[in-house]
């Protein structure tokens, strides 16, 4: 019998009656000694399922926990890894398509720029080809390290073992950093790295960084923040192809203070500089909509098609473009005295004038001249215009004053044929467009012509266009410029803007001093794009315009021309004593075939092997007075370009003068 047992298993009724005592071994084994109770005995019977039932339960425990442990873990190293592989995709397509550099550079407005943002593109297929490739020869090289160091054959499993390190190593890296992003919800997946750490900070961030509408409010109201002007809402009201459109309402601030904050809130957004235009609600004064542009918003414009001739009717609506929101850029042609500033590269003939033009041409109730006193203007419509091109200061200024008779002229034939208080423009009859490029540059005599023109050809029919680098007084010859009724304001001056848009123009949002103007052909920038005030067009926005291309045009004109055009009408040439002009004027009498024939001929009689373009007139003149009596220099200098001789060319030593230009006998013969 054992005296031995386990507290676990004595039956609970027993223990009330054990009376505690204790067993004591003497050393010697002669006297038991036990101590005053009853000991009652008690085999061990532990039951043998119990014991084995109590070590699987230990065992199912802790497999279980185990398991349950590494259960979680693999679930939480999969949202890891899950997390991090959506991110990192998102950052590679943004790589690979070259997104952070359309971010940094404000958008893609030119083709300059695009073709710089595909150089950037191969460039990191290049990288990624060649990282690929190294990756590839160093598990090669792993794998030959294990067979010649290592001692593995090089059939078994030492070809998987680098693959292998590289995968983990790619694994890890991936769920680490969707560790980091699941961290960090607040920062978007193009922010590798979280510029701050705390999420109720209010400091401004790029608006490239959002990926949401809430993320833009909270980019927006940061930004405005930054620069003092609190705000009581700011509203997303949508996405556009070229940027975002926001709703603000401020509190304690003007619209005034965030227009004079553009700059700083261009660098906040990191758009382009001119990227944040402003459009203030008339009706509330604290209420605007920021327009964030970071792309060229006429980017995707379809190329125009040259009108058919004599296919249009001025007093009609024509397209000239398309606004910012979508909307065409539509335009009724009669009645309008339009007026473009633009510096240099901004498009004014190009894009403005060329449009303009373009449908005017394609009118058959009007007519068209044009004139530049520095440079060659419209040369691309010669042939459709009404008289061939007007250059110099002289022929400006004596067009000009054609012109002016006419105006005048045409108040008496309008009484006379009872149009009514204006011109009414028939194909007989037609109103007469009257183009001055770079208009700064008239004489002063010139400038009073244009600015009597300007304010006796509405009634007339006679509606000029001009089109300069600036709007001053100075430069204009008086402060006219808010004398027109349609004004186009491209790349300019920021102290044009008044004189052109009107006082209070720039709070009212309009900042052309703020667009960029062309710099080559390819690097285009802003040009072509422009504020315009005048009928129903009275809002802040930008608006871009056709681009004819010069081949489209050159075909438009050679069916324009062998379709006919209209021309002065007699009743306005007879009361202003101007019927030399009618059918053409002197351009229609003689043909350039003659005019070279004519020349020869008189160089031959005056036995000179070279003559100035003046001189060469005057001889023409008295060798044949009805047909070159009313022609001027420039026409002569039309005709013999027309007929091949190219334009006048520098002589040498001739009449006491240096070096003149004018025409060579030999050059004429040639040709003839």
């Amino acid at each position: 019998m054992s005296t031995e047992a386990e507290p676990l298993t004595v039956p609970a009724e027993w223990t009330e009656h054990v009376i505690p005592g204790q067993l004591i071994h003497n050393a010697d084994g002669t006297v038991d000694d036990i101590a005053p109770g009853v000991l009652i005995p008690f085999p061990d019977r532990t039951p043998v399922l119990h014991r084995a039932g109590s070590a699987a339960m230990v065992v199912a425990s802790v497999t279980g926990r185990a398991v349950g442990l590494t259960a979680y873990g693999t679930l939480v190293a999969g949202g890891w890894f899950w997390a991090g592989l959506k991110a990192g995709t998102y950052l590679g397509y943004r790589y690979v398509r070259g997104r952070d550099v359309i971010d940094y550079m404000g958008g893609v407005t030119s083709k300059a720029d695009l073709n710089f943002v595909k150089r950037e593109r191969r460039s990191r297929w290049k990288l990624l080809g060649i990282s690929t490739g190294i990756t590839a020869g160093l598990n090669l090289a792993g794998w030959w390290a294990l067979v010649a160091q290592a001692g593995m054959t090089a059939l078994d499993y030492s070809w998987a073992i680098p693959p292998s390190t590289t995968g983990l190593a790619i694994l890890t890296t991936t769920a680490l950093y969707g560790r980091y992003r699941l961290n960090t919800p607040a920062i978007a997946p193009d922010q590798v790295i979280a510029e701050q750490d705390d999420p109720n900070s209010d400091e401004p961030f790029p608006l490239g960084h959002c990926t949401s509408g809430e993320q833009v409010a909270e980019c927006v109201s940061r930004a405005l923040a930054a620069e003092s002007i609190g705000t009581r809402t700011v509203r997303v009201l949508g996405h556009q192809a070229w940027g975002w459109e926001v709703d603000v309402v401020l509190k304690g601030s003007t619209v005034g203070k965030v227009n004079a904050s553009v700059k700083e809130l261009d660098a906040h957004f990191n758009i382009k500089q001119g990227g944040t235009l402003i459009d203030p609600d008339p009706q509330e004064s604290a209420h605007l909509v920021l327009r964030l542009v970071q792309a060229n918003p006429f980017d995707n414009m379809p190329k125009p098609t040259p009108h058919a001739p004599n296919s249009l009717d001025i007093s009609d609506p024509h397209n000239f473009g398309r606004c910012m929101d979508g909307s065409p850029l539509t335009l009724v042609l009669e009645g309008l005295r339009i007026l473009a500033i633009g510096v240099s590269g901004a498009a004014k003939t190009t894009g403005v004038l060329r449009d303009l033009a373009e449908v005017i041409t394609a009118c058959h109730n009007a007519i068209a001249i044009e004139m530049d006193p520095v440079k060659d203007g419209l040369r691309e419509f010669e042939g459709v215009m009404a008289a061939p091109p007007i250059r110099g200061n002289k022929d400006c200024e004596k067009w000009l004053d054609n012109l002016v008779k006419m105006a005048r002229a045409r108040q008496t034939v309008r009484n006379r044929l009872n149009m009514g208080d204006t011109w009414i423009a028939t194909r007989e009859r037609p109103a007469i467009f009257v183009f001055v490029d770079e208009f700064i540059y008239l004489s002063a005599k010139g400038k009073e012509l244009f600015i009597e023109l300007l304010r006796l050809g509405k009634q007339s029919g006679i509606y000029p266009v001009a089109a300069g680098q600036d709007a001053t007084s100075d430069a204009m010859g008086d402060a006219i410029a808010d004398t027109f009724t349609l004004s186009i304001m491209l790349a300019a001056r920021h102290a044009d803007i008044p004189l052109v848009l009107g006082q209070g123009a720039i709070g009212e949002g309009f900042r052309p001093d703020r667009l960029v103007p062309a710099q080559t052909k390819e690097l285009k920038n802003d040009a072509g794009q422009s504020y315009i005030k005048g009928p129903g067009l009275t809002r802040p926005l930008l608006y871009g315009w056709n681009e004819h291309s010069n081949n489209g045009i050159k075909q438009a004109v050679a069916d324009r021309k062998a379709a006919g055009r209209p021309w002065f009408d007699r009743d306005t040439l007879a009361a202003a004593g101007l019927l030399h002009l009618a059918d053409g004027g002197s351009e229609r009498v003689v043909s350039g075939s003659q005019v070279v024939a004519d020349a020869i001929a008189v160089m031959a009689n005056a036995e000179v092997d070279r003559m100035r373009s003046e001189v060469l007139a005057d001889a023409l003149k008295r060798h044949d007075p009805e047909a070159y009596g009313p022609m001027e220099v420039g026409d002569l200098q039309g005709l013999l370009r027309d007929a091949g001789a190219g334009s006048a060319v520098t002589l040498g030593a001739l009449d006491g003068m240096k070096n003149p230009r004018g025409y060579k006998l030999e050059a004429l013969t040639v040709i003839s």
